[in-house]
């Protein structure tokens, strides 16, 4: 049995078919990535600060309150977290590192806050 301390907890992941456990670690590594943008939303203005985004107004926050909780009810891509997916099936004892989650909530506000000035033209 493999243990996986996420944001909010310890998961247990018992041995199963491999089918299965790719989808239970999906399913953890979800759970993980919805609990981190759970505690970016609780006072979004403060993280945007943080991250430099000044000046947004009201109406953009609302924007990106939806993309953030859109992203958070979504199943995360396991090709995109292949190292930790590679690190959980190696080890018994995981803790799931915030980085590559906290890569792409900020992917997401920077296009959402910095979206490209070039517009193609037919």
């Amino acid at each position: 049995m493999k243990s996986i301390r996420i944001a909010t907890t310890v998961k247990y992941l018992e041995g199963a078919d491999h089918q299965v456990t790719l989808f239970r670690i999906q399913e953890i590594l979800s759970e993980h990535r919805a609990a981190l943008i759970t505690r970016i939303l609780s006072d979004l203005p403060s993280y945007l600060e943080f991250k430099r985004y000044s000046n947004v107004g009201k109406d953009i926050i609302e924007i990106v309150k939806g993309k953030l909780f859109d992203l958070s009810t979504s199943k995360v891509n396991l090709e995109d977290y292949y190292e930790i997916v590679h690190e959980i099936n190696r080890s018994n004892n995981y803790r799931v590192p915030n980085q590559d989650f906290f890569k792409e909530i900020d992917c997401l506000l920077d296009a959402e806050l910095n979206p490209s000035q070039l517009t193609l033209i037919k």
